[in-house]
């Protein structure tokens, strides 16, 4: 073993309490990450999808995939020091599940114990490599950090039944364990929830004894059946600890708790934050639910989407609330809740909910909240489907906690974006920079990733970004590991990507704090940079409200040299500023960027709010959304609340502080406003405003806009079955349903099941993704078949509709052999001037620079295809030919359409041609031949084999037949064999015909196709 190994990032979220805040890394300063020698230092392949938040410890960066497999790898040089197979992956076909697809194997985050140098994961395990996947096992390894050895007696199987449950046998083949594990009092923890709500699941919490690897379970419901459920999975989140004996954790749809006092846990716990004791039995302490906990459930609008996270004090909490938690669900809304007392369901006033605040709804969360403890405190929000949002911690009036909407991003982070991570230097204002993955908003496969970071405090409403890089293709929920200056990210496409500085700035210095200064004036200081190296410093600049005063330039230091630089610092408005103080340095001949991270306070007497207006957009009446405000003294000395005012219906203003109220210099106080319509807005939409006013008469309004409309959202699905026919095995064939907003008002998609293996959806539409009035998204599924025989999937869909659940079925027999469909509307793609004429193909008419391709939707192997056609050609001035097209289906769509002219409508796309060209371009034998291509760009195409022996191609007509055999391509023309040649065919190909003209022209038609596999 090796025991007592410094772990930088021993766990999901990089502590028990889940803040994804590491306060330990000055190295990733601001100006050191925008710097540019910031960038990849390594790209090291695994085998699998890495799910995990890859784990820092001490030199060794952990990471598990989804095929069963761990590495330890160096976490400077990327080399992988040792790896370990957990067993047979499970295949994801075996419940129908396409959330996380192919296979099954480590999904949620290790954790690491310093006391044993040891690493603890779980693992789905296809024990007998059972191709149904009917011999799973869940298992509990213990594996050395060092090593990857397991000692003996590990791993240990979970199994059993909970106390509290007895009757309920915990399910391996149903339950899927997604949340980060904890290790609290010697042992390991686990929550479990479903694969894609799959019966018959519950949610249970396994804790197994790190000594004795002795077991225990307790289940989120203590009934059985098949509608009890209460999935634990919170988005990969992490369960939550703040103290011995002290677990938090969130639950998903299920069977409600009855409302009830927080401190009388009912026996149903679906849509609930619960406090769970593991002193003595694992027992349910404290619970939060939200008043339309069973409207949650049938919207699947999972309260548990999102991971609870603990607020650190302080800067979080008050006297009467020092232990605060912050929860978000999939219904966008924001839940600040007392550890101590999490408020049951109904308790609050008129039997509202009794949590402290709430904030809200913004977009839904399929992840974890992240929490930067300086600047007096923000939590940030990975919008799914949205923006990055930053909320402001303050108290409002009354002393309660709030947490207040201070900016977003301006670009969208895509759908299921990353779960944020916060880095800072301890609580050094300026230091703080928010990172997260970001996949691209045009798709839901993570395709198109980026790692960003972005500075923690926003300005003017907006979270400036900072950096960023792309790294592929990104899982859903993921999550950045941190250590010494690094960042590391695992990828959907098998890989572990490090970030950071390759080596030690030339310059060193210290970050300049102007602290406060009064708006108009300028505060100045003196930075004093040291060379590391030999360095020649070429220019220094910043921008304002930051300035500059460089010595002569250049300056070229040795070793140890100082340089100093007048800076100042000129608000022109009150509030935080960040700048960079950047020195464009040459070592050794080589250019580059030094930067110095600048801070200062803008100031003036009386208030700010932030943001300085509430929008609410468009609500349907009998609905409501509350948003806050910080209210700020920027003045340099205490301010007395002289008088308030509030708003008037349909707004609320709560929060506002009473006439005498004091408020410190730099201190702020929240006020919340709610909006809650129950009368459509007149022609310009509801507003009001607010005022808090000084002694002194300054005063600050905020005002309050939005718009009501009578309605409800409706989601309509076009068709609800889908039968694909017979398709080729080692074929496969799209098709697509509609998916449409068919109300007034804006929908949330809050379930999207994809199909799994033999059926496919390339992009699914996310989960969280909003579809406004009359929108609609046509969806895509594909079905492949691998062996003879019938098969079936669906699709599974819910909206916050009130519908519930919608199931879109396929079916599709996969055979050996066949035919494909004759040239048709329904079954065939026709692109560019291509049209079908009866049952004929017209790629072009006698029309200068016409391009035509018409393919078969249905992809087909190529091994033993036959094609018979007839191929006229004429009627104009002579180019440029047409071609029967065998297309890579693994590269191209049945919409693809080529080169013009003498490239046929197939130049630049993959796979072969057999071509009929009646012009003579570069490569080509004459101007009227037959040839088999291989690729080409432009008018030029690359040959494999030509033939001119053939009868005039513009005269008449003439039939064609072509005859795959394995690489072997036969052509015959009018009854004469043309071309005989082997070449590398495409296992999968699209069929189909293209042809074009350029500067002179012909009718290119097909006629009499006929096509067998």
């Amino acid at each position: 073993m090796t025991p007592n190994v410094i772990a930088q990032d021993p766990t999901v979220s990089f502590n028990p309490m889940r803040t994804g805040w590491d306060s330990a890394q000055p190295q990733l300063a601001p100006s050191q990450v925008s710097a540019a020698d910031f960038g990849q230092l390594f790209s090291t392949a695994v085998d699998g999808q890495v799910y995990t938040q890859p784990l820092v410890i001490g030199s060794t960066v952990v990471v598990a995939t989804e095929n069963n497999k761990v590495y330890g790898i160096h976490a400077v040089t990327g080399a992988i020091l040792w790896s370990k197979s957990l067993g047979p992956v499970w295949p994801a076909a075996a419940i129908g599940c396409g959330d996380l697809v192919p296979n099954i194997g480590v999904t949620s985050t290790p954790v690491f114990d310093p006391s044993s140098g040891r690493v603890y994961l779980t693992a789905k395990v296809n024990v007998d490599g059972d191709p149904h996947g009917k011999s799973v096992q869940w298992f509990l390894h213990s594996l050395d950090v060092a090593t990857g050895n397991e000692p003996p007696n590990w791993p240990v199987k979970i199994q059993g039944s909970p106390p509290n449950n007895a009757g309920v046998v915990f399910d391996p083949f149903t339950a899927q364990q997604r949340t980060g594990l904890l290790l609290l009092d010697g042992e390991v923890f686990a929550g479990f929830g479903a694969h894609c709500d799959a019966d018959t699941y519950f949610g249970y919490l396994v804790g197994v004894k790190t000594a004795t690897g002795a077991l225990r379970m307790w289940c989120a419901q203590n009934t059985g059946g098949k509608t009890p459920r209460s999935g634990v999975w919170m988005g990969g989140g992490g369960l939550v600890s703040d103290g011995p004996g002290r677990i938090f954790f969130s639950t998903g749809n299920g069977i409600s708790p009855a409302p009830g006092p927080g401190n009388q846990p009912p026996g149903h716990l679906a849509e609930s934050v619960i406090h769970l004791s593991s002193n003595g039995q694992l027992t349910a302490v404290d619970f939060f639910s939200p008043g339309n906990a069973d409207q949650l459930d049938l919207h699947d609008q999972d309260f548990g989407s999102g991971g609870p996270v603990a607020l650190p004090s302080p800067p979080f909490g008050t006297t009467a609330h020092p232990k605060l938690l912050v929860q978000i669900g999939k219904d966008g809304r924001v839940f600040l809740l007392d550890r101590d007392d999490l408020g049951g369901r109904g308790q609050g006033p008129g039997g509202s909910d009794g949590a402290l605040s709430v904030a809200g709804p913004f977009r839904g969360v399929w992840g974890h909240l992240a929490v930067w403890g300086g600047d007096g405190g923000f939590v940030y929000v990975p919008e799914n489907d949205g923006h990055l949002r930053a909320l402001k911690y303050g108290v409002d009036g009354t002393g309660t906690p709030v947490l207040a909407n201070a900016g977003t991003s301006s670009a969208e982070i895509g759908h299921y974006p990353g779960s944020p991570s916060v880095t800072s230097d301890g609580m050094t204002s300026g230091s703080a920079l928010v990172w997260v993955v970001c996949p691209d908003p045009k798709g839901s496969d993570g395709s198109n990733a980026q790692l960003r970071a972005y500075d923690a405090v926003p300005v003017n409403g907006v979270l400036r970004l900072r950096w960023s890089a792309p790294i592929g293709t990104a899982v859903k929920f993921a999550k950045v590991g941190v250590g010494s200056g690094r960042v590391y990210v695992g990828t959907r496409d098998g890989r572990l990507i490090a970030f950071g500085s390759p080596s030690q700035a030339a310059l060193t210095g210290t970050p300049v704090d102007f602290g406060q200064v009064a708006v108009g004036a300028t505060g100045n200081a003196t930075t004093t940079v040291t060379a590391a190296r030999g360095v020649t410093v070429t220019a220094i600049t910043t921008a304002a409200p930051f300035s500059a005063k460089p010595p002569a330039l250049p300056v070229t230091l040795n070793t140890g040299g100082t340089l100093a630089v007048p800076v100042g610092f000129a608000p022109t408005g009150p509030g935080g500023a960040t700048g960079t103080l950047s020195f464009a340095v040459t070592t050794n001949g080589v250019a580059g960027t030094v930067g110095l991270d600048l801070h200062g306070t803008g100031t003036q007497p009386g208030f700010a709010a932030s943001p300085p207006s509430l929008d609410f957009g468009q609500l349907a009446t009998q609905s409501s959304m509350t948003l806050s405000v910080i209210v700020t003294n920027t003045g340099t000395t205490p301010e007395t609340i002289g008088g308030t005012t509030s708003s008037s219906p349909p707004f609320t203003v709560a929060g506002l502080p009473p006439v005498g109220f004091s408020l410190a210099p730099g201190t702020s106080l929240a006020v919340s406003a709610t909006y809650a319509p129950a009368v459509p807005s007149p022609a310009g939409g509801d507003s009001s405003q607010f005022t808090v006013t000084g002694s002194d008469g300054l005063s600050v309004t905020v005002p309050l806009t939005g718009t009501a409309v009578v309605g409800a959202p409706q989601l309509t699905i076009k068709p609800t079955s889908v039968d694909f026919g017979q398709v080729p095995v080692g074929g496969s064939l799209s098709r697509t349903f509609d998916i449409k907003n068919t109300g007034n008002v804006t929908l949330n998609v809050t379930k999207a099941a994809p199909p799994t293996a033999p059926f496919s959806a390339p992009n699914p539409i996310a989960e969280g993704q909003q579809l406004g009035p009359d929108q609609q998204v046509t969806q895509t599924v594909v079905f492949t078949p691998t062996a003879a025989g019938q098969a079936s999937g669906h699709f599974l869909l819910t909206g916050d509709d009130g519908q519930g659940m919608q199931t879109v079925s396929f079916t599709g027999t996969g055979v050996t052999s066949g035919s494909v469909a004759p040239p048709s509307a329904d079954d065939w793609t026709f692109n560019g001037t291509a049209v079908l004429s009866g049952t004929d193909i017209v790629l072009t008419e006698a029309i200068n620079n016409q391009t035509g391709s018409a393919l078969c939707d249905m992809a087909v192997p190529s091994a033993n295809l036959r094609a018979h056609f007839t191929a006229v050609i004429g009627g104009g001035s002579g180019a440029d030919g047409l071609a029967f097209v065998l297309l890579d289906a693994a590269h191209e769509t049945p919409h693809a359409l080529g080169g013009g002219g003498g490239g046929l409508g197939y130049s630049g796309l993959h796979g072969l041609a057999v071509t009929l060209d009646t012009s003579k371009n570069a490569n080509d034998p004459s101007a009227n031949f037959v040839a088999l291509a291989t690729g080409g760009q432009g008018d030029a195409l690359v040959y494999a084999a030509t033939a001119t022996n053939i009868g005039d191609l513009r005269t008449g007509t003439h039939t064609v037949d072509v005859q795959v055999t394995g690489g072997r391509v036969q052509v015959t023309v009018d009854g004469r064999a043309a071309i005989d040649t082997t070449v590398a065919v495409p296992a999968g190909v699209l069929v189909g015909f293209t042809g074009a003209t350029g500067g002179l022209n012909d009718n290119h038609r097909v006629q009499g196709v006929s096509i067998t596999f």
